[in-house]
């Protein structure tokens, strides 16, 4: 760099982020890089929910792309009777977004699996809970991961808020200072033009264009899941996804675009029910059962073969590992101390993300054509208004993990308190003269577990690579709670 100005290598990586994009084909979507660079928090650039780890240490790299092309939006011919027909409404329009690339830096590593999420857009920015979750079970096997903004609310803020808005982190703005999705409407034609690039061999434009792409898993968690029933209903190819799965969602899909500011189906839509001819996964935790109505989803998709429901019982939307991963991106992002601050109860410590890293072998080995466990159904009472409880209070029937088996307390779908608490699942934790009192002896608890998490292993509702870290978790807290007095 001997003989540059002061300030000349700022202005080349700005030309750079504004470069003109490379066009994958004439009518379709282009990409280009947007480099990371070190500096203070006014000139630094670097990826909005970058990973907080060193992915380096596992073999991964970790890119953000801008993506461009254009979108058209479409309106349903036959609206009032729920008919799933479309037409288009507004003609195709320019949007660019981002891409969040997360990938085996070497192609032998790879596994050739690519799970795409739909950024979680309920903030009013992006969030990648299905990576925070499954990101152990993903690299350890050695698959790709792509994350989309996919909805208006985020690319604006990405554009024009963050690192401008009083209380938010000062960054360099330039990094997303192009992006523009103009409609709702369009992200549907975003994530096709997302899934032909990944799909597109022997392209220069592909994110993973080292890598020999085999199947395409289209994922999402929680408000992602409503954009992955209506993309699967209306605009599924099976050339580019191989399978479809949907954690922690509701009832409602999204409308195909917004009407009179809804942009859900009402409840008892047809259009709710996801109807695809691929294999589908749906996971659900307690809390979104009864407080997202995704009971309902039972009354007509449980018939379709092409369908596995696994309710979580025990499990809650965020538990205490997801409160803290997400934690650290907004506290290092958006100076927010805490994901959970003000919330009463402890946090429910059964953690999600192995369950869900299972049910992801499980769709991988039903791509493969290995039948899937039945579905599992928390019990609900008559009037599907409350959860069924045991003597502890605990939710009776649907996929049980370990913890319910030899409890340490009361484990409940949501918490007590404002913000964010009802989605935080919550805990009621026996005393320790409580958990004396029912084992007897610590190792009595321990091997009570221990024969819960066999029973799992041997059900695929948990990997065996997972053990370990339920192990250490039990032994960390016992040590926390047993009374120390009283000898095994």
């Amino acid at each position: 760099m001997k003989g540059i100005k002061p300030g000349a290598v700022a202005l080349m990586i700005l030309a750079m982020m504004l470069a003109p994009i490379s066009a994958l084909a004439e009518s379709g979507p282009g990409i280009r890089l947007l480099p990371k660079v070190a500096g203070t928090p006014e000139t630094r650039s670097t990826p909005f929910i970058a990973w907080y780890e060193d992915l380096g240490a596992e073999g991964y790299v970790e890119e953000e792309f801008v993506q461009e092309g254009k979108a058209a939006v479409y309106r349903y011919v036959d609206d009032e009777n729920e008919g799933r027909e479309l037409a288009i409404a507004l003609p195709a329009e320019t949007y660019r977004t981002r891409l969040l690339v997360r990938r085996p830096a070497s192609p032998e590593q790879f596994n050739g699996t690519v799970y795409v999420e739909i950024l979680n857009p309920t903030a009013g920015w992006d969030g990648d809970p299905f990576w925070q979750n499954t990101h152990d079970y993903m690299m350890r096997g050695g698959a790709a991961y792509v994350g989309i903004s996919s909805k208006p609310v985020t690319v604006n803020f990405l554009r024009d808020t963050w690192g401008e808005a009083p209380g938010f982190v000062k960054r360099n703005r330039s990094r997303y200072a192009s992006l523009l999705m103009p409609y709702f409407g369009q992200v549907w034609d975003v994530i096709t033009d997302t899934l032909t690039l990944l799909r597109a061999e022997d392209s220069l434009t592909n994110p993973l264009k080292d890598l020999v792409v085999q199947r395409v898993i289209l994922v999402g968690y929680s408000q992602s899941v409503d954009f992955q029933v209506t993309y699967a209903n209306h605009f599924h190819q099976d050339e580019l996804v191989s399978g479809y799965f949907l954690a922690a969602g509701g009832e409602a899909a999204k409308r195909i675009n917004v009407l009179d500011g809804e942009e859900e189906h009402a409840s008892g839509d047809a259009r709710n029910k996801i109807s695809v001819a691929a294999p589908v996964v749906r996971f659900q935790t307690q809390t979104e059962v009864l407080n997202f109505g995704a009971y309902r989803v039972r009354q007509h998709e449980p018939a379709d073969p092409q369908v596995r429901f696994y309710e979580m019982a025990g499990g809650a939307h965020v538990d205490v590992l997801t409160g803290q991963i997400g934690g650290k991106s907004m506290a290092r992002d958006l100076l927010a101390s805490s994901f959970s601050g003000g919330c009463e109860l402890a946090i429910n410590p059964v953690p999600i993300g192995v369950v869900q890293s299972a049910l992801l072998k499980v769709l991988n080995q039903w791509l493969d054509g290995v039948t899937p466990p039945e579905s599992q159904f928390i019990t609900l009472d008559e009037s599907k208004s409350a959860l069924m409880l045991d003597a502890d209070g605990n939710a009776m029937g649907g996929l049980r993990p370990p913890a319910l088996s030899a409890p340490l307390g009361q484990y409940l779908g949501s918490n007590k308190g404002a913000g964010f608490c009802y989605l935080i699942g919550g805990f009621l934790p026996f005393t320790g003269e409580q958990l004396m009192q029912r084992y007897g002896t610590r190792a009595a608890l321990i091997d009570q577990y221990q024969a819960a998490i066999h029973e799992s292993v041997r059900n695929r509702f948990l990997l065996p690579e997972d053990v370990a870290t339920l192990n250490d978790n039990l032994e960390q807290y016992l040590d926390g709670v047993w009374p120390e007095q009283v000898a095994d």
